[in-house]
């Protein structure tokens, strides 16, 4: 009995001095800085990260529009049907118009007269009186004041309108060749009123006593000379007469080539011009509206809807309804948690609740900017267009349901760290602890798209590196 309980104790001795050395060499080796110990890890990985967002979708048309007349009148036929598939410029529907076609033929009656050859004869003779008439002046002009003062003064005339030009263009534009134009012209016009001043002292000198002298014989037989030159509100009216002669030579030759042309400058004036545009635009806007009693297509599209019935009387309202169904569009909603990931460009997945075995792809082409409210509940509004040149399209009907997996980011293949292994975070970039010769040392990573479980390591760590999971204790 002794000696089983001295081999007991002796047994309790070893087992205590065993369990006092483990913990030594534990504590020793919890103590050596950097050594591995016994902590939880993570081996790196390569996979997938998706990162997306749930949402309901019907489709609906890509383009609507809600077409009618620009005026009242009777349908008097429509030629589609709803459900028809048009073209753009297919005639829709037209109204009556045997009003429109009278006030037509009148406007085109009138225009006819208008433009008559007996109306560009009567032009024509008006235009060559005109320039008589110009003739006339300038030739009472040249006698009154002499033709080399007539011509000085229409010499000063040119030369002042000419440095009225350069003034203005060297404002607007200055440059070197501006300055130089104006420096010419402002020579010519001090030429040019040289020349006007030496030929009007010629003028009293030579011309008046030549052509304007009345000479007379006074009581005693003695002869006197009078000088009676035109006086200057003689010579004024005159120079009036030639800027009227003028316009209307400017007047005549406008009208002429209206007439004959069928074009009236912009800046043209003219009671005949003005007679003229108004019976161009009664022809012009007799036409529009025979025009406008034909409703055409604007866009290639499906007839929606038809709204009345031939011979019914419509107003200005809408009257048929065409929408463009390519590419097939969905409205889209998510819920208000997930407005970061809805973007524009952003990919979608969709599953139509009638097709449950097909996916089709597409993207975001709008987002509403204003959250949407119904029943109480908020969520983001978007449209997707989708893409089916690779899955085809099963011409599914408008206002189909539909499931939308939003994709606002995806990996494959991708290093794949704990998100738990992260010591420090700061943007894009973080640290761990990863194992190398035993020991784990600091690392900075570069960091990519995350889930609740995982990130992208874009660079700092390859796949099958071991890292700390957790603090460093």
């Amino acid at each position: 009995m002794k000696q089983k309980l001295t081999n007991l104790m002796n047994n309790r001795y070893w087992s205590s001095i065993l369990l006092i050395l483990f913990l030594a060499i534990g504590l020793s080796s919890c103590q050596s800085e950097g050594e591995v110990v016994s902590q939880t890890t993570a081996v790196l990985s390569t996979g997938d990260i998706r990162i997306s967002a749930f949402g309901s979708g019907m489709l609906t048309s890509a383009v609507e529009m809600e077409l009618e007349f620009d005026y009242g009148g009777v349908i008097k036929q429509i030629m589609v049907e709803t459900g028809d598939y048009v073209m753009e410029g297919d005639v829709l529907a037209v109204l009556e118009d045997d009003d429109l076609q009278e006030t037509l033929a009148s406007a085109e009656i009138d225009l006819r007269e208008l433009t008559s050859d007996a109306s560009v004869a009567g032009a024509l003779l008006d235009l060559a009186e005109a320039k008589k008439s110009v003739l006339t002046a300038e030739s009472t002009l040249s006698f009154y004041l002499s033709p080399y003062v007539f011509k000085s003064e229409i010499r000063l005339h040119d030369a002042q309108e000419a440095l009225s030009m350069a003034l203005k263009e060297a404002e607007e534009n200055p440059s070197d060749e501006a300055d130089q134009r104006l420096r010419e012209a402002l020579e010519t016009e001090g030429l040019a009123e040289l020349s006007l001043a030496f030929n009007w002292e010629t003028y009293y000198e030579e011309y008046v006593p030549d052509f304007f002298n009345f000479p007379w014989r006074d009581r005693f037989g003695f002869w006197h000379d009078y000088y009676d030159p035109p006086s200057e509100i003689e010579v004024a009216l005159v120079w009036a007469e030639l800027a009227e002669a003028e316009a209307h030579v400017e007047e005549a030759n406008v009208y002429l080539i209206a007439l004959t042309e069928n074009m009236i400058p912009d800046d043209a004036y003219g009671s005949h011009l003005v007679h003229l545009e108004k019976s161009l635009k009664a022809v012009s806007d007799a036409r529009e509206n025979i025009e406008a009693a034909i409703l055409t297509a604007p866009m290639d599209g499906v007839v929606l809807e038809i709204k009345k019935e031939e011979l019914d009387q419509i107003g200005t309202n809408a009257f048929i309804t065409l929408a463009q169904l390519d590419p097939p569009t969905l409205d889209v909603w998510f819920d208000e948690g997930d407005w970061t990931m809805v973007q524009i460009g952003n990919i979608v997945e969709v599953v139509f609740d009638a097709l449950p075995e097909k996916v089709y792809q597409g993207e975001i082409v709008f987002v509403d900017p204003a959250l949407q409210t119904d029943r109480n509940t908020t969520f983001v509004s978007a449209l997707v267009a989708l893409d089916t040149t690779k899955t085809g399209w099963a011409d599914l009907p408008l206002s189909s349901a539909a499931s939308v997996e939003l994709i606002a980011g995806e990996v494959e293949d991708a290093v794949l760290l704990p998100i738990e292994c992260l010591q420090e975070i700061t943007g894009n970039y973080g640290t761990v602890l990863v194992e190398e010769d035993n020991q784990f040392i600091i690392q900075e990573v570069e960091l990519g798209l995350r889930d609740v479980l995982y990130v992208e390591v874009i660079n700092g760590l390859s796949r099958g590196d071991v890292v700390l999971i957790g603090d460093h204790q």
